[in-house]
């Protein structure tokens, strides 16, 4: 027996800060979940904890329980310092939040914080410094918001640390208003934002000032040197690529490269995250130790971490400075402080406090899937990879590097896979070749991106710069291509119709249970492993909802357009209006027809002639007749159409600007009759809307309020 099977499945000694880390998690999990934003409640039951772990330390000898409770009222108050923690940092609580201050005819004024460029607006991050009154009197103000400029030619210099002037009623974030889409005000949530600002006039903003001296604008401006250098020597989606992984650059991805990187399960290479970071540091920790030998001179140790962090966080500051190359900047940070000393942190205790710190700076980044993507890894590689490597010993150097890549790799893929297949319903099936290629090929396009800036950008010697341009070309252009021929094989995505928290919850302790087998072969925790697979199944069996007796009719919300999708009980499927083009589709059905498993077998109008697709769906009377129900369409472009009395209608759908005067006779007036406004007609159009079903008693739906 080994001595690894001796050691008990759980020494909290070496990992204290572990459970740390689990009660200020714990703590943000229940604020959220408790959706109120009073801080008072977590300030006092915080006092109340303390004050009572004060008089558990009074005794000199602890002895029997006494160390147990202290130990547990210290976690308490950790538990309420993170749901405290939670509620003061939400903004709006703030008397300074911007629209607690903001009044009509007042200017705002605000820093860029980032900017991103799409088809038919320029998004930008601004953080709000002072409302301007009319009077001329500035009001200092917090918060920040999403602004969207048209791309002309005003706002095509724009930078991050710009200075702007601008006027506008900010709006809120909606929640989505389709069936299973993204839910984009939850994930601006968690950064902090809750409002945006359409502006379509040149008049309504103007650049002040440009912040370009600031350490942030100008690794912005070495990013973008950084990324013309590239320019000179790779095009189209070799260049997307490389811009990506190596600059954090990801708007020149096309969507046929995310698909076959998503379908591969190497999506993650193409966003900046902890596992280029910790390419970064460890070819900067093999130049200073296995060329230079720093650590054999006085006071090296000191001047490697040193290097090593100023070098970390410099490629954190060009890279955009994301929330996960912020993570990963972090935990290596800590890393390299951990070595100036001959005492070996567990890894796990170095990522608990590295969660720890982020989460007390900003709780948010508990909810972001990057943030629990990242940690899930690490953990996942920490508890496999020893137990892989182990299995298959090589006689070469080369194939033992490869496989330990590929058992990374796999470690990594089981400590995220409860929260991929929550997340996005699928898995790669050939991830353990695809992803040994995307990390062997990760490191080698790292490598030959920082070699090419610095031989082209930093010392300008274009003949060198030749040579390494052409090996990134080659890298990456190899990687494209094996990428695209993974996502070609049959069978290289498997898509999962049904999981949800309490299935990702009784995934993860399998693994967790079956890891802890591993390492001390208990017995207990592989019955328990196979009870919480056993229990998977049951539960997503009971779950999984089983056919409908009759036809559904689903109204989508699509703005300035309208989309009605039918499905019967035998499986059959056809659409109503205007079928959107493919990159519309995951904001408006194509979540909801993913997971129905249909697909429409036509588009039709939703005004013509009589047609009878079923005994129970079809046209007739301008009418559409979904099983027992009969909808009137009133089309603002076709009032020839509408009758002068509807008798047996059930719903009233309202498409393309008709007015609540145009609405012929109701009879009878039944109020049972429904009304819905889709989006196809002005917002404008909708407190009308609102004051005439108020007025006639009818039960009214607004997709534009109320969603699908």
């Amino acid at each position: 027996m080994s001595l690894s099977e001796n050691k008990p499945p759980v020494a909290w000694g070496l990992v204290p800060a572990v459970p740390v880390a689990g009660a200020l998690g714990a703590g943000i999990l229940v604020a959220d979940w408790a959706e109120s934003t009073a801080t008072a409640p977590w300030l006092l039951a915080g006092l109340s904890v303390a004050l009572i772990f004060l008089l558990t330390l009074r005794g000199r000898k602890p002895s029997g329980w006494a160390p147990a409770v202290s130990s547990l009222l210290a976690l308490g108050l950790v538990f309420f310092f993170g749901g405290w923690r939670m509620q003061q940092v939400y903004a709006p609580n703030h008397a300074t939040f911007f629209t607690n201050q903001l009044a009509a005819e007042d200017v705002l004024v605000g820093r860029v914080e980032a900017v991103r460029a799409g088809e038919t607006n320029l998004r930008l991050q601004v953080r709000l410094t002072a409302v301007v009154r009319d009077s001329g009197t500035h009001q200092a103000v917090c918060g920040k918001l999403l602004l969207y400029l048209p791309p002309d030619e005003q706002a095509a210099g724009l930078a991050s640390g710009d200075e702007l002037v601008f006027s506008g009623t900010p709006r809120a974030l909606r929640p989505p208003l389709n069936p299973g889409v993204f839910d984009l005000r939850a994930y601006w949530y968690r950064q902090g934002i809750y409002h945006q600002l359409f502006l379509r006039e040149t008049t309504s903003w103007r650049r002040t000032g440009s912040n370009s001296g600031s350490l942030y604008a100008r690794a912005q401006g070495w990013r973008q040197a950084w990324f013309k250098t590239f320019q000179r020597h790779l095009k189209g989606d070799r260049l997307a690529v490389a811009a990506a992984l190596v600059l954090g650059k990801r708007d020149l991805i096309s969507e046929e490269v995310k698909s076959a990187y998503t379908d591969t399960g190497a999506v993650h290479v193409l966003a900046v995250s902890g596992l280029h970071v910790g390419i970064i540091y460890l070819l900067l920790r093999f130049l200073l130790l296995g060329v230079f030998k720093l650590d054999r001179r006085p006071r090296g140790r000191l001047v490697v971490a040193l290097l090593s962090i100023i070098c970390v966080w410099l490629f954190a500051l060009v890279s955009g400075l994301s929330p996960s190359v912020q993570r990963a900047a972090i935990m290596f940070s800590i890393i390299a402080l951990g070595g100036l000393s001959y005492f070996k942190s567990h890894v796990f205790n170095t990522l608990a406090v590295a969660a720890i710190l982020m989460l007390a700076w900003d709780p948010g980044q508990l909810f972001q899937v990057g943030f629990q993507l990242s940690f899930t890894a690490i953990i996942g590689i920490v508890a496999f990879t020893n137990y892989l490597n182990r299995l298959v010993f090589w006689p070469y150097r080369l194939l033992q590097g490869a496989w330990s890549a590929m058992a990374a790799s796999t470690g990594a893929q089981l400590g995220t896979l409860p929260l991929s297949l929550l997340y996005f319903g699928q898995f790669p099936a050939y991830f353990l070749l695809s992803g040994t290629i995307v990390i062997l090929f990760a490191f080698a396009t790292m490598f030959a991106g920082l070699a090419h800036g610095l031989v082209a950008g930093l010392l300008g010697l274009e003949s060198l710069a030749a040579a390494t341009g052409w090996l990134l070309r080659t890298i990456v252009g190899l990687q494209n291509a094996l990428i695209f021929g993974f996502s070609k094989l049959p069978g290289a995505l498997l898509k999962v119709p049904f999981f949800d928290v309490p299935s990702a919850l009784l995934l993860a302790l399998a693994i967790g249970c079956g890891a802890v087998y591993l390492h001390w072969r208990r017995r207990s925790m592989l019955l328990l492993a196979g009870g919480c697979l056993l229990g998977l199944f049951i539960w997503a069996g009971t779950q999984v909802q089983g056919k409908d007796n009759g036809a559904v009719l689903t109204v989508f919300h699509r703005s300035r357009s309208s989309l009605l999708d039918v499905l019967t009980a035998d499986g059959q499927a056809w659409s109503f209006g205007e079928q959107p083009p493919a990159k519309d589709l995951a904001w408006t059905a194509g979540p909801f027809r993913q997971a129905r498993g249909y697909v429409p077998a036509s588009t039709l109008p939703l005004l013509g002639q009589d047609t009878s697709l079923t005994a129970t769906v079809g046209r007739q009377q301008q009418q559409l007749v979904i099983g027992h129900s009969r909808w009137q369409v009133l089309d603002g472009t076709a009032k020839a159409q509408v009758p002068d009395t509807i008798t047996t209608a059930t719903h009233l759908l309202v498409i393309n600007g008709f007015k609540p005067q145009q609405v012929p006779v109701l009879s009878p007036a039944s109020p049972a009759l429904v009304l819905i406004v889709d989006g196809s007609n002005a917002y404008y159009r909708l407190a009308e809307w609102k004051q005439w079903a108020a007025a006639k008693g009818i039960r009214l739906h607004l997709t534009a309020e109320d969603g699908a």
